[in-house]
């Protein structure tokens, strides 16, 4: 019922465990998993209590007992611990979903330690979202996608809001707080255009790079 989006939570613990939650999001459409996401992030990073904040608690805002699809833990170093930001990886977990709205998939690691750090010290922290079958095209005629389909690319946190609900929800006022939030907190985004672009500038420098040789070999 409504727009079922999920989030896919993998947490690196500072002894190198593992654990992945798969969870179930109603209504996150437009900026909502973003909302949540920065509400969840700034309890987790500024809790100084006593007793230990797991994965779960970390999740609360959005997490109930009824809300989990799949919870799997990892021993140090196990080669079955899966990149959440593989796409095979992603279509696997998420077809596991009531979902038509896509969803964030969020990779947190903590810093290495040789003992328990008293507080929580993260590392890093990558971020992508993907979106559903409502903003995929299907044509009924032909029974098939045209175009992408769900679950099988990867967006900034700005390309969902302006994806999601043809962009409704895409204030200048509310990306321009979401770029100020990953940047400030040293958030990665994950989305393949930011790839293309990776790829692009690397190409464009080996390039120079290559020119700037064969003119000092001129010279």
């Amino acid at each position: 019922m409504g727009q079922r989006t999920a989030f896919l939570i993998k947490r690196t613990y500072w002894n190198g465990k593992v654990n992945v939650r798969l969870v179930h999001h109603q209504w996150g459409i437009g900026r909502v998993m973003h909302n949540n996401f920065m509400r969840a992030f700034m309890e987790m990073v500024t809790y100084r209590g006593f007793e230990e904040k797991t994965l779960k608690d970390f999740m609360t805002i959005i997490d109930d007992k009824h809300s989990l699809y799949k919870e799997q833990d990892f021993r140090k170093n196990t080669k079955s611990i899966p990149n959440v930001f593989d796409k095979k990886v992603i279509k696997r977990y998420f077809n596991k979903t009531d979902n038509n709205n896509g969803g964030v998939i969020i990779d947190i690691k903590e810093k290495p330690s040789d003992k328990k750090p008293w507080g929580l010290d993260v590392e890093s922290v990558k971020i992508g979202f993907i979106i559903g079958d409502e903003e995929c095209d299907y044509n009924y005629d032909l029974h098939k996608y045209i175009g992408e389909k769900p679950f099988e690319k990867l967006y900034s946190g700005e390309e969902y809001v302006k994806i999601s609900c043809s962009g409704e929800y895409a204030y200048p006022e509310f990306l321009e707080m979401w770029q100020g939030f990953i940047k400030n907190f040293e958030i990665t985004e994950i989305s393949d255009s930011k790839m293309i672009d990776d790829v692009d500038v690397l190409k464009i420098t080996e390039v120079k790079t290559k020119n700037n040789n064969n003119n000092d070999l001129v010279a």
